[in-house]
């Protein structure tokens, strides 16, 4: 069962009076139903369009929000609303949850459409949800463990704006996911950064100032009046994307830090934007809501502001996709208004942090949004307090071991500085990317979500992990030379041993040492981390 983490409001959308409707599967394949009543077909998560021609009125055509009710078996419903489109037209944007006979209804009319829905195939995974019986952990809705490994592209939206189709987005994505990498931190808009750029930097490279934006207008000359359908139309291609790819949009729909120049809070202008971009992309099953990056750290609001504007996503948010706040002080402070922790923290003592966090909050998964690593590249952007690789991978697996997840900064794609191909510059100048994969493997081998940190010291060093069917996981960062072990319910009794390389993914031959109080163990390679792996 799906835990419930909020109670939806009451939808305050108004109806209008549905015209024309058009079915359209999510990467370009389109039909029409040109008879009411005509059964449509989809698959369980697909996203489906439906599109209808609205009377003219004297609204604003942003700020008309029509309301599709959907409803299938057993009493299952949502309500989903549309969004302009242009030339009168308005969209409704659906994924159904489960399969059966639905149908859509367009409110205040007897207008009904039917679709099938077929269940999804079994290597499609759905949205990331949190289960009851593990709330410390993410899951895909078709029950397949979803260990988090995030990156930072915060200008994934810009790097193809001037060019044609999203190749380099492409690009960039495909070589992530193929290195373990299963979600993007990311902007709807950023504009640009404050602290100095590289004098070396080839221009190619900078994505500061992109000439479009979510309104009309530009950042300099704004027209909040409306909206920039052009800007959206380009963002669809980039979420379809990362759905066909399956890798999460954790979708920052604000940022105060960057130069945007946003219309007052609570205004209409706020609203329409914020509306706007809730009802066009909440039907993809890839999606995670986050309000804004750094949320309270730059005086543009208060968290009351923030509490506001999750009532409202919830309100509209039909497909109840997942939702949290880039600000820990606000996550601490309402956490029954998020649906997971998120917590940015550079603390020399990490490991703890983390651990005394995930001990506060047990019914949550906790996410280091960002932890002070940022991997060096080609070009100076912004300064971490650790750039080496190694010590970056380091900064994540402490998390890791401490029950939580992370997300892993490069220099060179996390702002304004986007390098979409690394396979562009020379290797020595490259990310290593591979090292995320390896730890990717290691907790598809290993189910992440059953192992936790101990409540009781098991070792003279390093970092455990724990799982209910007595397997034992230790991590030893790149200083340790070598770990005691104390595990007494195996002292007389043999276990199975190993280790497991964090820079290459490879395992070592299996030993079976009759375990003891402080029995020493010695790994195969030196001057590097490593992982000790322990099974009965």
């Amino acid at each position: 069962m799906i835990k419930a983490a909020y109670t939806r409001m009451q939808s305050p959308l108004r109806s209008l009076n549905a015209l024309v409707i058009i079915a359209t599967c999510v990467f370009g394949f389109q039909y029409r139903a040109n008879a009411q009543n005509q059964t449509l077909e989809a698959d369980q998560w697909e996203v489906v369009e439906l599109v209808i021609k609205l009377p003219p009125s004297s609204d604003n055509p942003f700020d008309r929000l029509p309301l599709a009710q959907c409803a299938g078996l057993n009493g299952n419903a949502f309500a989903v609303p549309g969004y302009f489109v242009g030339n009168d037209r308005y969209q409704f944007r659906i994924s159904f949850p489960e399969a059966g006979n639905w149908t859509v209804d367009s409110q205040d009319t007897n207008d009904a459409w039917e679709v099938s829905v077929s269940a999804a195939n079994s290597d499609v995974l759905g949205p990331v949800v949190i289960n009851e019986d593990t709330p410390q952990h993410f899951h895909y809705a078709n029950g397949e463990l979803c260990f988090v490994l995030a990156f930072e592209a915060d200008w994934l939206f810009a790097i193809d704006l001037e060019v044609d189709g999203i190749k380099r987005a492409e690009t960039l994505l495909r070589d992530i996911k193929e290195n373990g990498f299963n979600q993007v931190v990311m902007n709807v808009y950023a504009h640009d950064v404050n602290w100095d750029k590289d004098p070396q930097l080839p221009a190619k490279y900078n994505f500061s100032a992109p000439k479009q934006w979510p309104y009309g207008g530009d950042n300099d000359n704004p027209d909040y009046s409306k909206l920039n359908l052009e800007n959206f139309n380009h963002f669809d291609q980039i979420i379809a994307l990362m759905n066909e790819l399956d890798i999460t949009a954790h979708i920052m729909i604000y940022v105060w830090n960057k130069n945007v120049n946003w219309p007052e809070v609570d205004s209409p202008a706020d609203n329409r934007y914020f509306d706007y971009v809730v009802a066009r992309y909440q039907a993809y099953p890839n999606i995670i809501w986050d309000i804004s990056k750094e949320t309270t750290g730059y005086g543009h609001n208060d968290m009351e502001y923030i509490v506001r504007r999750i009532d409202r996503l919830r309100n509209l948010d039909g497909h109840d996709r997942l939702v949290t706040v880039h600000s820990f002080s606000y996550c601490a402070k309402y956490p029954e208004t998020v649906d997971f922790i998120s917590y940015q923290n550079w603390s020399a003592i990490l490991f703890s942090v983390m651990k005394d966090t995930y001990e506060r909050f047990p019914d949550k998964p906790l996410f280091n949004i960002e932890h002070g690593g940022y991997e060096e590249g080609p070009y100076h952007v912004f300064d971490g307090d650790y750039e080496d690789p190694v010590a970056c991978l380091d900064r994540n697996y402490q998390c890791v071991f401490a029950g939580t997840y992370s997300t892993h900064y490069w220099q060179d794609t996390s702002w304004n500085v986007v390098i979409w191909d690394r396979k562009d510059l020379p290797k020595s100048q490259r990310p290593q990317y591979e090292l995320y994969r390896h730890m990717n493997k290691l907790f598809q081998d290993i189910d992440y979500s059953k192992l936790a940190p101990p409540e009781n010291r098991l070792s003279s060093s390093g970092f455990a992990l724990v799982s209910e069917d007595h397997t034992y996981l230790f991590y030893l960062p790149a200083a340790n030379k070598r770990i005691n072990t104390r595990i007494e319910p195996f002292y007389g009794k043999t276990m199975r041993a190993k280790w497991f390389n964090p820079l290459t993914g490879e395992y070592s031959k299996e030993t079976k040492p009759v375990m003891e109080k402080w029995l020493r163990f010695n790994p195969p390679w030196e001057n590097q981390p490593t992982i000790l792996i322990l099974q009965p």
